[in-house]
């Protein structure tokens, strides 16, 4: 399945490390670091139906070699870019569609919002996000580092992020990578991932900017009709 994607990445890496977050800037009173601490979401989808609970993790699938599921992270951050109900509690088990009623796909995508192929790529999803809506793609993304690098990642970063970028998907708060970085191993940005939601099988992983975002996106979906879900 990796194969398949790699001919629609760039070489527009960032490197991306907990490291890097060091010493807060001048901005820091008008910017105060985000408090993420752990939240307690649900472990059910909108039917009812258990998440899945075992072989979690981020590997993906490589040929006839399921990838494993996604943990259910719980986050902080506004479904679907909604900022005037505040700051709300998203789980992946929100996504998790074994009929696929509401869901086929989850496009989920992790950014720093000083990286400028992440601002790049994120127009270019947003410029799509209606059309991936109406095929059954979630897109998530999630937020790990603020707009200036070197700064911890404040609400209003995440806040103008939504608003500068245009977003209409889900955006979520993981500083550092604190939820997604415990599973994949993300040295790069914009690290992009296709789940199937039936199972949460991780299907594909790729490091940095790419190069036809729906093209990306549509042979995800295509594997999902083509092919049953991982047990």
């Amino acid at each position: 399945m990796r194969v398949l994607f790699q001919w629609l990445v760039t070489s527009s890496i960032v490197g991306f490390g907990v490291a890097s977050i060091a010493a807060c800037s001048s901005e820091e009173g008008s910017r105060p670091p985000f408090d993420d601490v752990d939240v307690t979401g649900r472990d059910v989808n909108p039917d009812g139906i258990a998440y899945p609970t075992d072989d979690w993790g981020a590997r993906p699938r490589n040929g006839t070699t399921p990838g494993q599921r996604l943990p259910n992270f719980s986050f902080q951050g506004y479904p679907d870019s909604k900022q005037d109900d505040g700051l709300q509690v998203v789980s992946f088990a929100d996504f998790y569609d074994p009929s696929q009623q509401r869901h086929k796909v989850m496009y989920l995508v992790a950014v720093v919002a000083w990286c400028p192929h992440c601002q790049a790529e994120t127009r270019a999803i947003a410029a799509n996000s209606s059309a991936f809506r109406a095929n059954g793609v979630q897109v998530v993304q999630t937020v790990m580092e603020g707009a200036e690098r070197g700064r911890p990642l404040s609400l209003v970063d995440v806040d103008e992020w939504v608003d500068t970028m245009g977003t209409d998907f889900t955006v979520l708060i993981d500083v550092n990578a604190k939820r997604l970085g415990s599973v994949a191993d993300i040295e790069g940005v914009p690290w992009n991932a296709l789940v199937d939601t039936r199972s949460m099988e991780v299907l594909a992983v790729t490091v940095g900017e790419l190069v036809d975002v729906p093209g990306y996106v549509d042979l995800g979906l295509t594997w999902v009709a083509t092919h049953e879900a991982r047990p």
